[in-house]
């Protein structure tokens, strides 16, 4: 007759068993929705550089609206390859290894961009200074040398409001590309923590419905169990009931 830990054995090995496969199931499935959402984000990413480049490939004609638009696309290249790096790291071997390669590749590649960016900035507000200086030299010499002129120290004056208006301006769009970079970085965070939230949903759906599983064969097997030991203790009563009858005829010989 087996024992009450080999019952327990056999018991753990068959829930092993059914689990087993099922597991092995919704990994796969899991993995093939990283591995779509990875080419996803991959195929953004590449189509986003691609907008950068065209960017910066026009020497001449690119304004500061533009050259902004591309650091914004840049700011939303980082939040992808975030997100690649986040599947890789929920992600079973080789596929962790190989996509955090890949994640890394894309994200050295938008450093050299910002990097023309910045400096395509930089000229853009070092030409507006210029021109600004030299118009307002011009107009401050006309003035000083037109003795004629009885509104040369009132253009002057006005020549100098409109320099600091002009600097005003220029700190107001650049308080403005700094919070539309921050908003950027902000949604991109959001996506990725969307991306995540969706992620583990899934997988609590799918724990739940595996436990669900475990739980309905642990009652048959508990069922099981009950049926075997109420079978066991009748066979032990009918030994009990025709060794007393062996006895008894034994004893009346």
């Amino acid at each position: 007759m087996p024992s009450g830990t080999e019952n327990e054995t056999d018991q753990q090995r068959s829930t092993a068993g059914h689990n087993g496969p099922v597991a092995a199931k919704e990994a796969a499935v899991r993995q093939k929705e990283n591995k779509r959402m990875f080419s996803q984000y991959e195929r953004e990413h590449s189509a986003t550089l691609v907008k950068v480049r065209r960017i910066l490939a026009r020497t001449g004609v690119s304004t500061s609206d533009s050259l902004h638009d591309g650091e914004s696309l840049l700011i939303e290249a980082d939040a992808l390859t975030d997100a690649m790096l986040s599947l890789a790291e929920s992600s079973n071997a080789p596929f962790n290894m190989i996509w955090k390669k890949k994640a890394e590749r894309c994200k050295a590649e938008v450093g050299p961009l910002k990097e023309e960016i910045k400096r395509g900035l930089l000229n853009m507000q070092e030409l507006a200074r210029s021109r600004l200086c030299e118009e307002y030299r011009t107009n401050a010499e006309y003035a000083m040398s037109s003795t004629d002129d009885p509104f040369g120290p009132r253009a002057m004056e006005t020549a100098g409001l409109l320099n600091d208006q002009h600097n005003l301006l220029e700190e107001s769009q650049r308080l403005c590309a700094e919070s539309e970079e921050i908003g950027a970085s902000t949604l991109g965070t959001m996506g990725i923590q969307r991306d995540q939230l969706e992620s583990t949903s899934a997988r609590l759906q799918e724990t739940l419905t595996t436990t669900e599983q475990a739980r309905i064969i642990l009652n048959n097997m508990i069922r099981k169990a009950l049926w075997n030991k109420i079978f066991l203790y009748s066979i032990i009563a009918l030994l009990i009931f025709f060794n007393g009858l062996a006895l008894k005829h034994i004893i009346s010989k």
